[in-house]
């Protein structure tokens, strides 16, 4: 599959939520919407969406945060979802995973931030992910330098 990850736009919106949801239709739904809308107008952070045979197949957020002890700025991937089977086999669900967190490492970068981070839960559902994109423990987080 081909996959093209870009900033999320208004229409991404629900269908990002959905691959984001911890379990059945949610009643807080609505509301996430709301706060990834919220985040499409923020500069102090990047929703992205991959596409691949013309749907969302994944979402991926990035905040950024200063930091006295990393540099001037620090990212941390906040949310990260993938399209689930059957809908997307293995190879392709790490191809999308691959993509998005390379895509929100160029924006970090692109917005001055020397770091990377990786939080739980995202830090443990793909220790695989993180170590391929050359994240390492720091605790409780895992992270990148930009440098």
């Amino acid at each position: 599959m081909e996959v093209h990850v870009r900033s999320a736009r208004l229409t991404d919106l629900d269908a990002a939520v959905r691959i984001l949801a911890r379990g059945p239709a949610e009643a807080g739904q609505r509301d996430d919407v709301d706060y990834l809308r919220n985040l499409l107008f923020v500069p102090s952070a990047t929703v992205v969406v991959a596409e691949g045979d013309g749907r969302v197949v994944g979402v991926g957020v990035l905040a950024i945060r200063p930091s006295v002890r990393s540099g001037p700025f620090v990212g941390s991937v906040d949310e990260l979802g993938i399209m689930q089977a059957p809908m997307l086999t293995t190879a392709e669900r790490t191809q999308v995973a691959d993509e998005i967190v390379a895509h929100l490492i160029g924006s970090a970068r692109n917005k001055g931030c020397t770091r990377v981070e990786v939080t739980e839960p995202q830090a443990s559902a793909e220790p695989s992910l993180w170590k391929r994109q050359g994240f390492a423990s720091r605790g409780r987080t895992l992270g990148r330098s930009l440098g």
